[in-house]
């Protein structure tokens, strides 16, 4: 894997929203930019830009979006590790998501100068 990746940071505000099981993926979900829905045994789980989202949707706005621009095979081991590891240790949190070709990494707008600082510092390279 290669030590130093380009990130780019997503020039949207985003928001992860929570529906009950079995609800209909709703129509103001799919649109421009990044947008995922999962579902486990306890909820399904939207994230989306935060713009779409209705204010009586139960919602952690505030979220930025991390964007790793290179394609790794999977059996690459580390990539996520490699950008996950340095923002643990800048304590800064994260929600991860991931799709076929790439992963994307969600910090709190609070945490963003922290995040890239911290990416950085790990030899990352960070883009808009």
């Amino acid at each position: 894997m290669p030590h130093k990746l380009l990130i780019r940071l997503v020039d949207a505000e985003y928001a992860i929203t929570r529906l009950t099981i079995g609800s209909v993926i709703p129509e103001w979900l799919p649109g421009p930019g990044f947008w995922t829905v999962s579902s486990s045994r306890e909820e399904m789980t939207l994230v989306c830009r935060a713009a779409r989202v209705p204010a009586s949707v139960q919602s952690s706005l505030g979220w930025r979006c991390l964007r790793i621009e290179q394609h790794f095979s999977f059996s690459v081991p580390g990539v996520l590790s490699s950008v996950l590891r340095p923002l643990s240790a800048a304590g800064v949190g994260v929600f991860a998501n991931s799709t076929f070709s790439t992963d994307y990494v969600f910090v709190a707008g609070s945490d963003l100068d922290k995040a890239v600082s911290a990416l950085k510092e790990h030899g990352h390279e960070i883009t808009t």
